[in-house]
């Protein structure tokens, strides 16, 4: 999403930028050899990258990220290797240079990187992204990714415009509501919308508000909670949900869209053993895709009564206000209950977690009110990971609220 940051103002889109990165006046010559230059061959890194994932995933962070970096060094830019070393560093909590590794992402997915420019003297131009230095008197913040991203750095809004920056912020308006508690005082418009913003010379991804900050882990969590469900909502979903037995909503599919789909989604079938847990009641806070699945037990479907209009997960924060506990997979919801301290199991993979729970055995350092259950022996078992939370359930052990 183009935009752009200029003295004055200078039209941004919300579409894939025409402007090329880099202009010459005409063609640039090739210079000639009298004969074919030798190429070196490309070393296939495949078996390589399989060792330092291995070591990875048998709990060698360290181990894997010095490989990865001497592999970096002899193939310099790849993007498999930046993805892999990110990752490594990730686990090992080696926050800066993990933060520094994660840029990767843009060149894995291009279309989710933010596009900003200004006036040159030839038209518009990039503007590199700001990484903290210096004090500019206004930041441009561009949202990238997924819903949940939004919702898990939202929180770092704030301590932008606490340095005495003016804050402009372009979210995707579908949280703009849900958000007011952490964009208060800033300059909040729509990432669907073209537009400028004048007097702007910085800018940044939002998820690299930590780095950019200079924040030390102990900080990544920030106050909790940071978001806050409607009174009124909550009055409605409670009158709704009832008071009786253990209420626990759940979640099972994430975006099918989205490159990780195929190793968070789960089968609404899989919730069978939490089901069974004497005084569990079931209540679904799936929307959109998922919804269509059956459940062979008892199920309480709050879905079609949920955030029908243009501000979303409003009526879910409220619902998530009146439950005991939330079971989900990697999902916005997941991240909206750890934004409202509300106790939460996420079910992982046994393998393949995004980068950002690798850190952690059980407690992640961004939500306290969450637990990690993982599938068992490293695997796709999900009703495993299912009957692993319908345990803590039966005994009790789960997380407080925050």
């Amino acid at each position: 999403m183009p935009h752009a940051a200029t003295p004055d103002p200078v039209p941004h889109a919300a579409t894939p930028d025409p402007v090329p990165h880099a202009a010459t006046p005409g063609p640039v010559p090739h210079t000639a050899t009298p004969g074919p230059v030798p190429h070196a061959a490309t070393p296939d890194i495949a078996p390589l990258l399989a060792l330092a994932e291995d070591a990875r995933q048998a709990g060698r962070p360290l181990e894997a990220a010095a490989g990865l970096r001497a592999l970096a060094a002899l193939v310099p830019g790849d993007p498999g290797i930046r993805a892999a070393l990110a990752r490594a560093l990730f686990q090992a909590g080696l926050w800066n240079e993990a933060w520094a590794a994660y840029e990767v992402r843009f060149d894995l997915l291009p279309s989710a990187f933010p596009r900003v420019t200004r006036l040159g003297p030839d038209g518009p131009m990039p503007l590199p992204p700001w990484r903290g230095q210096g004090s500019p008197a206004a930041v441009l913040v561009m949202g990238e990714q997924g819903l949940g991203d939004t919702i898990q750095f939202a929180r770092y809004l704030p301590l932008l415009a606490a340095r005495g920056l003016r804050v402009h912020a372009v979210l995707d308006a579908r949280l703009h509501a849900l958000l007011a508690p952490v964009t208060g005082g800033i300059d909040l418009r729509p990432s669907s919308a073209p537009g400028s913003v004048p007097g702007v010379r910085a800018w940044l991804p939002l998820m690299d508000l930590p780095r950019a900050l200079g924040l030390a882990p102990q900080h990544y969590q920030g106050r909790i909670p940071y978001l806050a469900a409607e009174r009124e909502r909550v009055a409605r979903l409670r009158g709704r949900i009832g008071t009786g037995g253990l209420r626990v909503g759940i979640v099972w599919q994430g975006n099918p869209a989205a490159p990780v789909d195929a190793n968070r989604s789960v089968p609404l079938a899989a919730f069978a053993p939490l089901a069974a847990v004497p005084g569990v009641q079931l209540f679904a806070l799936q929307k959109g895709p998922g919804e269509e699945q059956q459940a062979a037990f008892p199920l309480d479907r709050l879905g079609p009564e949920l955030d029908g209009g243009g501000d979303w997960f409003l009526d879910t924060a409220a619902a998530i206000e009146a439950l005991d506990l939330v079971v989900t997979v990697d999902t916005a919801v997941l991240h909206l209950a750890g934004a409202l301290g509300r106790p939460a199991l996420m079910l992982m993979h046994g393998r393949h977690a995004d980068w950002r729970w690798l850190h952690a055995q059980d407690v992640p350092i961004w939500y306290p009110s969450v637990r990690l259950v993982r599938c068992p022996d490293a695997s796709a078992d999900w009703r495993g990971a299912v009957a692993r939370a319908a345990f803590l359930v039966r005994t009790g052990n789960l997380p407080p609220a925050a």
